[in-house]
């Protein structure tokens, strides 16, 4: 099976090669980042802030909308973040309002000043015959480049499809308004399709250079992040992040030094 996706993954990037832009600058979703839902499912941000800095972690993402509906980030956890060397990022459920929840993702930048911001479009934003989301993403990014027209931004997204196949969703406009893509390698759920190779194959034959696909580990349901360390040998990718830290322990982040200290360095 490893060998077919990897083989789909060269065809895909060879398809890609005649056209492939020259490699990106370094980003910040290079380095190894953290997801977080409910800050009070959380003791402080003290010991993860500490955790995450001795590990290499580099930034963090903060849960700031849920479709239409906002939350808070405790502003003293800003500070503990930052003052440990962590970039401090939101990330939004986007439903089915994408000029309002690019208005509320902007607006949560700037009342927290954050440094990035990372969209989850999954099913609303797909194309199917029972769902008419495709001109979503066109919408959401129009939108929100219009406000933020520089601040470092990312797509995160189901992690693939059955191969040959590629997920109905308008990735092109994610990726022509500069985002990156952190695709959801949840292989701790769905081990069928969504291993950290299959999602990069993927990602590959949606129209994405190697260099702006940054996998996203699930680490949740008392999954040991340990077991991604040997899945993500000889990706060719740089940069991962960790959902989710309401459930991941400093085990976890510890496991995952070596690949976050790769990333970092």
């Amino acid at each position: 099976m490893r060998v077919l996706v990897l083989t789909i993954a060269v065809l895909c990037a060879s398809v890609l090669a005649a056209t492939a832009r020259a490699a990106s600058p370094p980003s910040l979703f290079d380095g190894a980042g953290v997801f977080v839902d409910n800050p009070g499912n959380l003791p402080g941000p003290w010991g993860l802030a500490a955790t995450l800095e001795a590990n290499h972690f580099t930034w963090i993402a903060f849960h700031v909308n849920n479709g239409l509906v906002q939350s808070d980030i405790p502003s003293d956890w800003l500070d503990v973040f930052r003052a440990h060397g962590i970039a401090v990022g939101g990330w939004g459920y986007e439903d089915g309002q994408p000029l309002i929840e690019a208005v509320l993702a902007h607006l949560a930048v700037q009342r927290y000043g954050l440094e990035f911001y990372i969209a989850d479009a999954e099913a609303p934003y797909e194309q199917t015959k029972k769902l008419h989301g495709w001109k979503r993403s066109e919408v959401f990014v129009d939108t929100f480049r219009s406000l933020e027209p520089t601040l470092p931004a990312a797509l995160t997204t189901y992690g693939a499809a059955t191969a040959p196949w590629v997920l109905p969703i308008d990735y092109a406009s994610w990726r022509n308004a500069g985002f990156d893509l952190l695709p959801q390698a949840y292989y701790n759920q769905f081990p069928k399709q969504y291993r950290p190779d299959m999602t990069v194959a993927h990602s590959l034959c949606a129209g994405w250079p190697l260099d702006r696909v940054h996998p996203v580990l699930g680490v949740y349901r008392h999954y040991p992040a340990e077991n991604y360390v040997a899945l993500m040998a000889g990706l060719g990718t740089r940069g991962f992040s960790v959902f989710l830290v309401d459930q991941a322990t400093a085990a976890d982040y510890a496991a995952l030094e070596p690949l976050a200290a790769a990333s970092s360095g």
